[in-house]
């Protein structure tokens, strides 16, 4: 079941070089569905001589007036994590891409700076992808964020929106988190993980264990065996310092003048979900849809498929216009 809210509509439709290669050609089962998809991996430059990891899948048949998608992972994930959503839009007729931040998948990680990389550096990655689609397609993509992600998406949004279709936030950060204040915000889960979290600086201990992660990221439904095998792919480093930046005004949502399309899951476990949800869409002026039984891993989550129809119908409805 999908819950949808729809706000007072405003006026925010306004529209305005690679070293690998590692090509594959994959099959795989996903809620007893076979998608077979033409895919490569290949590495951007960024700043500080780091380079991106790039999933990228092929349409498998060609559709006009379909533009590239760019997905944006959260954290302790990577491009692999959109494996599902990659190959089912795909399928589709549309051209993907999913990036890896620094530190994160086959990018390149640097111990040192992995957990104090501020969101310009993760805003960069965005950019130089986006820049290199751009460059192969010829077209502006739309860009998809999934929680972190769509922290980083919006502030890159901030300044680049002409460069692209438009914009899809995904159980986000909200562009207004700063208002609720961070020690507000945790006080309603002072939970032991998260408190050696905190003293620590290592995000990841909030989630250091297969039940642990399920509890934070996934619906009660998911499986445990699933859990385990997901937990195991998990990146161990995420920037404390970015994260801590969300907790201040990082973005002028304002100033993001691309069509913006908004969607929460049921289930997930972050503290005031609904509310962050609710102020992100009045924010933009758009309503917004909540993928009821899935967690915040949506893309991973058991109802993924019923989010990939939600996506790809607000897409044709808010971004290319197709009623």
């Amino acid at each position: 079941m999908i819950f949808q809210k729809i706000f007072k509509q405003r006026n925010v439709f306004s529209y305005s070089n690679n070293n690998f290669i590692n090509k594959t050609f994959i099959t795989r089962f996903n809620l007893n569905r076979y998608y077979t998809t033409n895919k490569e991996t290949f590495f951007v430059d960024s700043s500080d001589n780091i380079k991106i990891e790039v999933a990228h899948y092929l349409p498998a048949k060609q559709q006009a007036n379909c533009p590239p998608i760019l997905f944006i992972h959260g954290a302790f994930l990577a491009a692999w994590s959109w494996d599902n959503f990659s190959q089912w839009f795909s399928n589709k007729g549309y051209e993907c891409f999913a990036l890896s931040f620094r530190g994160n998948g086959q990018s390149t990680k640097t111990p040192k700076k992995d957990r104090f990389w501020k969101l310009k550096e993760f805003e960069d990655d965005v950019s130089s992808v986006t820049d290199d689609i751009i460059e192969k397609t010829k077209e502006k993509p739309i860009l998809i964020g999934h929680s972190m992600g769509g922290g980083i998406t919006q502030k890159y949004l901030q300044d680049n929106y002409q460069k692209v279709s438009g914009g899809v936030l995904l159980a986000s950060v909200s562009p207004l988190l700063y208002k609720s204040g961070f020690f507000s915000t945790l006080s309603s889960k002072p939970d032991w993980p998260t408190i050696k979290a905190l003293i620590t600086l290592n995000p990841y201990a909030a989630i250091g264990t297969p039940e642990l992660m399920k509890k934070a990221f996934f619906s009660s439904a998911f499986p445990d065996s699933m859990a385990e095998e997901i937990f195991q792919k998990l990146d161990k480093n995420c920037s404390i310092v970015g994260l801590f930046e969300f907790f201040s005004p990082f973005v002028d949502y304002k100033k993001i003048k691309c069509p913006m399309i908004v969607i929460g899951a049921g289930e997930d476990a972050s503290v005031d979900n609904l509310k962050h949800i609710e102020e992100t869409a009045e924010a933009y002026g758009v309503g917004y849809d909540i993928i009821e039984g899935s967690g915040h891993e949506i893309m991973l989550d058991l109802k993924w498929e019923e989010a990939a129809n939600v996506i790809f119908d607000r897409i044709q409805e808010r971004i290319l216009n197709k009623k």
